[in-house]
């Protein structure tokens, strides 16, 4: 046996176990909550006309999306010391947790239409995570909890994909997956593509696992640029997924998100990570000229191995509070441009090694753009993927 099938075999058992523990957590956290979360009893009321039930859940789902927008924007790296955290839990509370009560039993005492019945149900379902997330925080009363936290992100997740197959709906869900400057009619046709919106793809033999998605306006007779995320340490494709989805959206990209086999990327990733690039390109129509490779973290950190070994799949690197560790590299890699963002503040990885990695590069030969951003730690900074975005688009453009 090859030491390449040994391998293959080797990861094939590992992904196995992995793939078991991934669902058997799914499964603890799906009965988790149908046994902890807060239910409201249904009470008797007269059904609405058709405007009016569509605007009161309309004013309920825009709360909902005030307060999921609330917990996007903050860096959790702030709320370390107990004094921080203690401050988060008791405005958040105090803001939401009121209103969240009056929309559970608002919500029970509606009456669906028909026409509704999806989306009143997905946004019951998700002020009810809403109710969790708030005793989450309640409840940690000690100090900052890293587990807590991996468990309350992806709660947040699950209202996400609770909101996204009603948004039409929900006018503040809608508008929540676009940016401002964006044409919500382009990017919302009346009839989207049959193959666009949110998957989850698997690769058969090879146990690769990926979520992708594709523009409703996506029309195959041309090819589109796509970006290829990857998550950081402890992440998961389904919850990145959502850090550039509105991007993706709003300026007409495909998206992958990948998954690492274990909790994090080590170099055994790297030919997966290639093969959903092949899937995708298969599946969807993808301009090759126009891939862009950026990861967060554990997973901008391993960009640096995957682009520097392979810098002809990609028109451009973005890595996001990542370092640069021994790797490999093809004799183009220096062609491949980089973007690097970088809190100054960052606890995990010091700007100062950060700084020493701008300069390797360029002595190296590549074209770097550095992005030092002043009092920010080790997260992902909001409004960074527009400022990438653009950066990239000026590459393939000129090229």
């Amino acid at each position: 046996m090859t030491d390449k099938a040994w391998r293959l075999d080797r990861l094939g058992a590992m992904a196995d176990e992995w793939i078991a523990e991934r669902e058997m957590f799914l499964s603890s956290m799906h009965a988790y909550l149908h046994n902890h979360l807060q239910h409201f009893p249904q009470s008797e009321a007269k059904p609405l006309p058709d405007d009016a039930y569509a605007a009161e859940i309309a004013t309920i789902g825009d709360r909902l999306c005030q307060f999921v927008r609330a917990l996007d924007g903050m860096p959790w790296y702030q709320l370390r010391s107990r004094e921080r955290l203690a401050e988060f839990r008791q405005s958040t509370d105090t803001t939401y947790g009121p209103p969240a009560i009056a929309d559970a039993q608002r919500m029970a005492a509606l009456t669906s239409p028909a026409w509704a019945t999806a989306a009143h149900d997905a946004l019951r379902r998700g002020i009810s995570l809403q109710h969790h997330i708030l005793q989450v925080l309640r409840d940690m009363s000690g100090p900052f909890d890293m587990e807590v936290f991996f468990f309350f992100r992806r709660l947040i997740s699950q209202i996400k994909y609770l909101m996204y197959p009603v948004r039409s709906y929900l006018p503040a869900w809608q508008r929540y997956w676009l940016l401002d400057e964006a044409d919500a009619a382009a990017c919302e046709p009346a009839q989207a593509h049959p193959n666009s919106g949110i998957h989850r793809y698997e690769i058969d033999g090879h146990r690769g696992v990926y979520s992708a998605y594709v523009p409703e306006y996506y029309q195959p007779e041309r090819p589109w640029p796509l970006i290829l995320s990857m998550h950081g340490g402890s992440g998961n494709d389904e919850d990145f997924l959502w850090t550039w989805l509105k991007y993706a959206k709003s300026r007409g990209y495909l998206l992958i998100s990948a998954k690492s086999f274990g909790p994090t990327w080590h170099a055994w990733d790297i030919d997966s990570v290639l093969l959903m690039l092949d899937d995708m390109q298969a599946r969807y129509h993808v301009d090759a000229d126009r891939v862009l490779l950026t990861g967060l973290s554990d997973g901008g950190s391993f960009g640096y191995e995957v682009g520097f070994m392979h810098p002809t799949r990609f028109a451009g690197l973005a890595v996001v509070a990542g370092i640069l560790r021994p790797h490999h590299r093809d004799p183009k890699a220096s062609e491949l441009p980089v973007y690097i963002a970088h809190g100054a503040q960052d606890q995990l990885f010091p700007v100062s090694f950060i700084r020493a990695v701008q300069h390797n590069l360029s002595e190296w030969g590549h074209d770097v753009n550095y992005h030092e951003i002043p009092d920010f730690g080790h997260a992902y900074p909001a409004g960074e993927n527009g400022v990438i975005l653009d950066w990239f688009e000026a590459h393939t453009v000129s090229a």
